[in-house]
């Protein structure tokens, strides 16, 4: 996949509505969504030391995060997935995985050297990486037709268990990453942003350099 830029911002739902309503201008909802809305649950995956969550706290240059990731809580449709961030550029690298195989990369079993998330998981597996915490959130997409730039807001942000259950069908009892009143916004683009889709943008939040996964495992509260 693309490298790809993606710049985030905390804002307040009231700057939400202005941007979406100027963004519904000039961009279409995503199809993949219910007017372009739907949910977002992934499961991270780090080590017994939290490299993965201490490397970005610590400011380093490059960071790697892998997850399984599901939509609407729906089991049809699981993506194994690398996630590496250098400064605001993002590298990600995905493979679609049945059930079965969720069930195994879970209990730290080995996966068949034919599979699709053979590479990953074996990745994973070798650097120690084991079920940190899931995160669910919903989300409300749009894109443009023909340039690469993507534009969504998040909202809802929950720390839930590391368990499959929290990411297919509906845990109970989240923990809020964030208030209730505030959402993420992210601009995400190949290049450069187009300055039309950039003014529709314009806030005055706070940009953000943490990840949904660290806002999570702190307000989850269960780090070394």
């Amino acid at each position: 996949m693309a490298d790809r830029i993606e710049e985030k911002y905390l804002i307040s739902y009231a700057e939400y509505s202005l941007i979406a309503n100027r963004i519904r201008q000039v961009l279409t909802p995503d199809k993949n969504g219910v007017n372009g809305r739907y949910s977002i649950s992934s499961l991270y995956f780090d080590d017994l030391q939290n490299t993965a969550y201490y490397e970005k706290e610590d400011g380093n240059a490059v960071h790697t995060k892998f997850r399984v990731r599901t939509y609407d809580g729906d089991g049809s449709v699981i993506k194994l997935e690398r996630k590496t961030k250098r400064g605001i550029v993002t590298e990600k690298h995905s493979a679609l995985i049945t059930e079965h195989e969720l069930n195994a990369i879970l209990n730290g079993e080995e996966i068949d050297e034919n599979a699709e998330c053979f590479g990953l998981a074996s990745e994973m597996k070798s650097k120690g990486f084991r079920p940190a915490i899931s995160v669910r959130y919903d989300r409300e997409a749009y894109v443009h037709p023909t340039l690469s730039v993507r534009v969504t807001f998040d909202m809802n942000v929950d720390a839930l268990p590391a368990t499959k259950s929290a990411i297919i069908g509906k845990c109970p009892s989240p923990i809020p990453a964030i208030p209730r009143g505030e959402i993420i916004m992210e601009i995400k683009y190949t290049d450069r942003c187009p300055s039309f889709i950039r003014k529709c943008c314009v806030n005055s939040g706070m940009q953000l350099s943490v990840s949904k996964y660290a806002l999570c495992r702190t307000a989850k509260g269960d780090l070394i």
